[in-house]
């Protein structure tokens, strides 16, 4: 009996609280409404929160990524024995150093677009080319999860969704 109150009482907390509308009030509450275009963090200005949530995100994922490119340029040989163990038993087996070079310059272009972006947002208060990079880092989130897939890395496969979701955000917050 105990329980069945509990689980009554719960049901109707955790209903009011999730149909309760937000209400607004005549002196604007929103961060937009009371602020408009003066969102300032140390003395730089940005258009809104969505668009200081964007370079964030770009800078974040920048530096995943060009850190990524940068040392499968630097340590080739270490990577291409790596995919060639990885990839032995799946059908990219044989192309590997085909797909390190595919990848590494998807990797290195998505980056450097967001590190393009990151300037051009600031000098041109437009995101278009953050969002560009996204886009191509989220094409190259998709054959690195198919590669882990098809090479029966289930783990290594789950370890990049949490970076595509993050790219989802970021594509999403542009409209």
């Amino acid at each position: 009996m105990k329980h069945l109150i509990l689980v009554i009482f719960s049901i109707f907390i955790l209903s009011s609280t999730l149909v309760a509308e937000p209400t607004i009030s005549s002196s604007g509450t929103f961060l937009e409404e009371r602020f408009g275009d003066r969102i300032e963090i140390f003395g730089i200005k940005f258009k809104g929160p969505l668009v200081l949530c964007q370079i964030l995100i770009a800078i974040l994922m920048a530096i995943t990524f060009l850190q990524s490119a940068i040392d499968k340029i630097v340590d080739r040989k270490g990577n291409l024995a790596f995919f060639e163990s990885h990839f032995a038993t799946s059908p990219f087996n044989g192309f590997t150093s085909l797909l390190l070079s595919i990848l590494t310059m998807m990797e290195l272009m998505g980056g450097l677009m967001l590190v393009y972006g990151i300037y051009y947002a600031f000098a041109e208060r437009a995101t278009l080319w953050i969002f560009y990079g996204f886009v191509l880092l989220a094409l190259t989130i998709i054959a690195l999860f198919t590669g882990q897939r098809l090479a029966k890395d289930y783990v290594g496969a789950a370890d990049l969704i949490p970076y595509f979701i993050l790219l989802m955000m970021g594509i999403m917050s542009m409209y």
